[in-house]
Order: structure tokens, then sequence, then C-alpha cells
């Protein structure tokens, strides 16, 4: 029996207690109410000098030549893609990395030290170990679409899920956009005739103990409480397709469908990719292409969670793998680079509109103290174990004992303290 006809079956007849234990209605009661952590990778390696770390120097940056870098509020960005658009609109939320030791130029090492602040196997995402503190229970806490897929046992991801495999779990007698098996009249009948029943035999005096736990737990699941009755409740008619100037993208198709599941309360976190960001060869018009598709998507994702409410729980970190080269290649590419740049976003924060690290003037590695931020030849390397670590502190998840599992063992950072920045040093 096919998945879809089973769930129908399931739902119609009041079998939801036989569901597998995440797609049970009953399972998550309660729900989530705390941040959501959503990570937008930069498939293939960004050009940070292309983005929010410039150079004007036409040998680094062929725009140089014409343009200055721009300024929104305190940060710096390439006058590149729609890099104004974006940080004009944005400033006010981000917090810029620059001058990240990525002790690494190979895309896999480099992809996996970004996102659980190790080079080597075995240790959680910052993705996977929140969903593991505050998603046990839960439907869906750890969704990947694309991005970094390591996993180190503490939660495994959900792939995103087909929309008509959601739709049907937030109501089974729903068939397509414009019918339902059965009339909702009558299901809304059969269901309250099975609720009543079903009350009748868990007031019996006789019911052994075993058997009242089973039946409690059935009418917990056949009364429609927990995430999948507010799947149904916030699910829209029909999911996002383009970006906000109106051009297709899956990534915000996708992006659409996680923000719902969020504010089901179903979902905790979430993994992202937007590629086209490993430019050996043409590489000016194939990074700004790839830029353009990756700050529509972070438009789109900011403007639907404010019209859903949930903008002002969502830290969004945008990362990628390596950085490109300070020159071009023979191809007018960039080659891969240890060195690199990201972004955390957040709305209503103190720490935002702040640039922490600093490159040289062909994105040599910089040493900065750690409290003060200001560059420190005696200081340390900005890796991205000291982000995570950090990164831990602000969700509130670093004392827990899952992440005590797995030590980050890094300096403690000024990173969101509001008092402190680097500032723009080129």
């Amino acid at each position: 029996m096919k998945r879809r006809e089973f769930l129908r079956l399931a739902g119609v007849a009041g079998m939801a207690a036989a569901l597998p234990g995440w797609m049970r209605p009953g399972m998550a009661a309660q729900a989530y109410n705390g941040p959501i952590l959503i990570t937008l990778h930069a498939g293939g390696g960004w050009d940070q000098s292309s983005f929010c770390d410039p150079r004007e120097d036409n040998t680094v940056n062929h725009w140089a030549a014409n343009a200055p870098a721009g300024r929104a509020g305190n940060l710096r960005y390439a006058p590149f893609a729609e890099n104004a658009e974006f940080f004009q609109r944005h400033h006010q939320r981000m917090l810029v990395i620059n001058g990240i030791d990525l002790q690494s130029n190979g895309h896999g090492a480099a992809e996996r030290n970004r996102s659980t602040g190790q080079l080597m196997t075995g240790y959680p995402s910052l993705n996977e170990l929140l969903a593991g503190v505050h998603g046990q229970g839960m439907p869906m806490p750890f969704v990947r679409a694309s991005g970094f897929s390591e996993t180190a046992g503490v939660m495994p991801f959900t792939g995103l899920p087909d929309e008509s495999l959601l739709r049907t779990m937030a109501d089974p007698n729903w068939r397509d956009a414009n019918r339902t098996f059965h009339k909702p009249s009558d299901i809304a009948i059969v269901r309250r005739f099975q609720l009543e029943r079903l009350q009748a035999q868990r007031q019996r005096s006789d019911n052994l103990p075993r058997w009242q736990g089973k039946l409690d737990e059935l009418y917990s699941a056949r009364s429609g409480s927990g995430g999948l009755a507010r799947l149904a409740d916030v699910m829209p008619s029909s999911l996002d397709s383009t970006d906000l100037k109106g051009d297709r993208s899956s990534l915000v198709r996708d992006m659409h469908l996680f923000l719902v599941m969020a504010a089901a309360g179903m979902s905790v976190t979430g993994v992202f990719s937007s590629g086209g960001f490993d430019t050996h060869g043409n590489h000016d018009n194939n990074q700004a292409a790839a830029l353009l598709r990756l700050t529509r998507g972070l438009d789109y994702l900011w403007s639907k969670a404010e019209q859903i409410g949930l903008a002002d729980r969502l830290l969004v970190h945008v990362t990628s793998d390596v950085g490109r080269t300070p020159s071009y290649n023979s191809n007018n590419g960039k080659d891969y680079w240890s060195a690199g740049s990201e972004l955390l976003m957040m709305q209503g924060v103190g720490w935002s509109d702040r640039i922490v690290g600093a490159g040289g003037p062909r994105h040599e590695k910089l040493a900065i103290d750690p409290r003060t931020l200001q560059l420190d030849s005696g200081g340390m390397l900005l890796q991205p174990r000291h982000i995570q670590s950090e990164l831990r502190k602000l969700l509130g998840i670093d004392q827990h004992p899952l992440a005590q599992r797995f030590p980050l063992r890094a300096e403690p950072v000024s990173l969101f303290d509001p008092n402190r920045s680097t500032g723009i040093r080129v």
C-alpha cells in the first residue's frame, strides 16, 4: 500500500496511533516556541571579496576599476550583483564575520569545520545539536533540504518532505487542491462518534492498567492535539515558488515549506544550500548570478517570516565552505582560499550592524584580541570553533549535557558584545 493511501485510511478510520511515533499527532502536544535556526550554505565557496569583505584593488576585484565599495550602517559591501540593495535592507539584522581561518581549502573539510567547529568527523552540527536539545518528541525537529549532511548520532535529519505528503499528514482527507476523499461533514460525524465510544471505553472500571494506557494514547491521537493539528491550521493553499522580484526559485519553495513546519511547532532547525559559487572560471559573472540567488532567497525568507510571525525567533547562519583567492587565474576565475567570511542574522538584537574579524589587503589571515576584537599580532586567529562555541551560548545550549559531550575547547570571543567591534579594516 502506498504511504499516502495508508495515511488517508489511518486518518479516516481513526488509526492515528498506528502511525510511527514521529507521525503521531499526539507526540508533540506542546508547540515549540524557542529559537529557530536556519543555516544557508553558499555551495562551492563564495568570494568574500565580492560580498561582505571587499578590496578596492582591481587585481583582487575587477569591479574596483569602476566603483568604490559601498557602506550600509557600519558594514561594507562590494558594489556587485544586488549587494547594495541587500545590505541597505538588512544591515540592522546582520553581523559580518571576516577573516575566518578555515584551516583548510578543501570543500568537505572547510564545510565540516564551519558547520561543527571541528575539522574531524564525529561532531554534530549546530543544527543537529539544537534539535537534540529541543526536538525530542517533535515530528521533524531537524530538517535538511540540502547542504551539510553529516550527523553524529545526536539527532538524525529528515529530508524536507514532499508538499503533498505534508498536506496529507496535516489532513488525511485531503486529496488535492480542489477535492477531499470524503465530505468534511461526514468525517466530522465519524470522528465525533469515535471519540464518544472511546471515551466510554476509557471510563470502564474493569480496564487493566496496560489497556487503560493504550486507550489514553489512542484518545490523545484521535483528539487531534499536537503538531499535525497545528500544521492543518497554518498550511497555506499553495506554496510560494517565486522570489520577491517574480523569478522562479526552488530555494523559495523549500524555505516556505520549512517556515510552515516551524510555525506549526514541528521543527526546530533547517539546513539549505544555494549553489553556483565554485567559480574557477568566468568568476565575475558566475559569482554575481550565485549571489543574486542567495540574497534574494534571504530577502524572501525574512519577508515571509514577518508575514507568518516568526521573524523575531529566527537565527540565520549564512555560511559557505572555502573562500576564493585574492587574484584571478588564467581562466578569469578564482580558486580555493583558506580564509573566508560569513553572516549571522537576527532581528531586534543589539549585536547586529557590526563587523568582527579582519583580513589583510589580499585577505591574509590577521590575529585579533578575542576580548576587544581589535587587531593584535599577539592575539588569535578567529576559527570556526570560536564562532560555533559562541553560537551555542547564544542559543542557550552550551551547558546542556549533549553539548558537553562535544567540547569545542575554544577561547571566549566577544562575538555578540554590542559594545565591541573590529570595524572596517582594509
